[in-house]
């Protein structure tokens, strides 16, 4: 499968952190570095979408490129891994399909979808969100301080677990903009992310 995919089955206890990840940034690397701490996760798959359901009207970087950035952003982790399934399906990416593709691939995996707990309440409006549940434990994360986050209104089936993690006021947004203003991110993205969004000429005006 190469090195932009899940490969093998030596790890059992596996995390699904998907997103659009543009650019992936040092809050992303906290909270997943924390999540599987928590769950005693044997490898964290980031998994980017090519086209995310609630942001088919906004222009996002090209596939290739975030492909590029979230390798970078996983190299300083061994439990880190990029898999880029969703990237190489194309279209607009449901996360029933990649838990489908995951565990066909590998049956013997437990799979746990780990999501924000704004995310985790708009679940009913997934596609199968019912499946979801059937294929993975669903993570919810939390800002320490702000509530546990229950994924309140999603199907009652499945597993729900809540983590808490390190309240980072970083978001992909907010790298966008300041790259845009000619301003420095050096605190807000690794070093070698940062070296994707200088060489590519990523986000200026």
């Amino acid at each position: 499968m190469g090195t932009a995919r899940p490969g093998g089955d030596a790890a059992h206890r596996i995390g699904v952190f998907g997103g659009t990840f543009d650019p992936p940034h040092l809050g992303h690397a906290i909270v997943a570095g924390e999540v599987a701490d928590a769950l005693a996760l044997d490898r964290l798959l980031w998994v980017p979408a090519s086209i995310p359901p609630h942001k088919t009207g906004r222009i996002i970087t090209p596939g290739a490129v975030r492909r590029r950035l979230v390798e970078a952003a996983v190299a300083h982790d061994p439990r880190f891994e990029l898999c880029d399934l969703e990237l190489e399906r194309g279209g607009v990416s449901y996360t029933v399909d990649t838990l489908r593709r995951l565990k066909a691939d590998h049956p013997g995996w437990s799979l746990s979808l780990v999501l924000g707990s704004d995310l985790a309440g708009g679940l009913p409006s997934w596609k199968e969100p019912r499946s979801v549940f059937e294929l993975a434990e669903l993570v919810v994360i939390s800002r320490a301080g702000t509530g546990a986050g229950s994924g309140r209104g999603v199907p009652a089936a499945g597993s729900i677990r809540a983590v808490q993690v390190t309240p980072v006021d970083i978001s992909s947004s907010k790298v966008r903009e300041r790259v845009r203003q000619g301003l420095s991110v050096r605190d807000m993205v690794s070093p070698a992310v940062l070296a994707v969004i200088e060489t590519e000429g990523l986000y200026r005006a």
